[in-house]
């Protein structure tokens, strides 16, 4: 049974006719496609689907994708227009993943129809990956690893944080990746305060702070970690070594959290425990952690706001981080597959 027909099957099972996906993740992993595909998939409850494509969307496409029906849109016509056009007979129900507010009022009216959003039919669906896509994971996770030991073990002096992330996003591609999971983050000393750095041309002295956090994208599957590290300093007596130390304790303490049926803020209480006896979970300012996927983040988000449970088969990151302005910060991260027998760590860059 393939995507389409299990979505299909769970469509019957609640009442709705019809099921219009708009995020591409969502789409793409519909059509099980190995490249990104936008558009918007119709998933009737029962009978054929249709991805509806722009005229330049559809250049690549054939006339099916995976037994889907590829419907060109004219140009200039939009996607609701072309779903008003073809509203299918006995149309009552219709679920989105995503759309404005304005949108949906207006095509609730104009169909006659019940309209919600948010629908979490495929968002469920990806929550726990296959064994196909776990393998996808991993092989992101070992060039994402890598690539990362490699770039860590030539840094030089005088080397530009933007120098150094261009270096990681060729040799991914070079190793097979499709391409960065994400816009690499190096941050050198008082830059590695700011948890989403943009690489800069600031230079790499001895002593520095060295933030790296970097991924791969493998046939649209995700790999994400985080390195950090002193250059050529003496760690072991500075505030640096300190910050590293305390969120490498953090993270072991929510490694033997993370088992199947756990609320995932307990995981993030965990860890928060150990940055407060370092007397450093003030500086602490993000989530611990998200699931990774097509997207590089999905849900569960692990935070102390969620209530969800953790299930064998998600992928997720642990990543506590220390962030003190105008001195630097610290954050470790791995990408974990959780298993009955607790997290398998897929990223391994030392």
């Amino acid at each position: 049974m393939n995507r389409i027909e299990i979505i299909q099957n769970r469509l019957s099972r609640t009442g709705i006719d019809l099921l219009a996906l708009k995020e591409q993740g969502n789409i793409t992993y519909a059509v099980d496609s190995e490249k990104p595909v936008s558009g918007m998939l119709l998933i009737p409850r029962s009978g054929e689907a249709r991805l509806l494509v722009t005229p330049l969307e559809s250049v690549n496409l054939s006339s099916t994708l995976n037994e889907v029906r590829i419907v060109k849109l004219d140009r200039g016509e939009g996607y609701l227009q072309r779903l008003l056009k073809e509203k299918p007979a006995g149309l009552k129900y219709i679920e989105f993943d995503a759309l404005e507010m304005q949108e949906a009022l207006r095509l609730e009216k104009e169909l006659c129809v019940l309209l919600r959003t948010g629908s979490r039919i495929v968002r469920d669906m990806r929550l726990v990956k296959d064994s196909r896509e776990i393998e996808r994971v991993k092989k992101a996770a070992e060039i994402a690893s890598q690539t990362v030991c490699e770039i860590i073990s030539r840094l030089t002096e005088g080397t530009a944080e933007v120098e150094v992330a261009c270096e990681y996003d060729s040799r991914i591609v070079l190793k097979g990746a499709f391409k960065p999971a994400f816009e690499t983050i190096v941050a050198f000393g008082e830059n590695s305060s700011n948890p989403h750095a943009t690489p800069s041309s600031r230079r790499l002295k001895k002593g520095d702070l060295v933030l790296i956090d970097a991924g791969a994208d493998y046939f649209n599957y995700k790999s994400d970690l985080t390195r950090t590290v002193v250059y050529e300093g003496k760690p072991e007596r500075s505030e640096a070594a300190r910050m590293i130390e305390a969120v490498e304790e953090s993270k072991k303490a929510a490694e033997k959290k993370a088992f199947p049926g756990v609320n995932v803020y307990e995981i993030d209480k965990a860890a928060c425990e150990v940055l407060e006896e370092y007397g450093l979970s003030k500086y602490f300012a993000h989530s611990l952690g998200h699931g990774v996927g097509i997207d590089i983040h999905e849900p569960p988000s692990i935070s102390p706001l969620s209530s969800e449970k953790l299930r064998a088969g998600n992928i997720i990151t642990i990543e506590p981080g220390v962030y003190i302005p105008g001195v630097g910060g610290a954050r470790v991260e791995d990408t974990y597959l959780i298993t009955d027998s607790g997290p398998l760590k897929l990223t391994n860059a030392y």
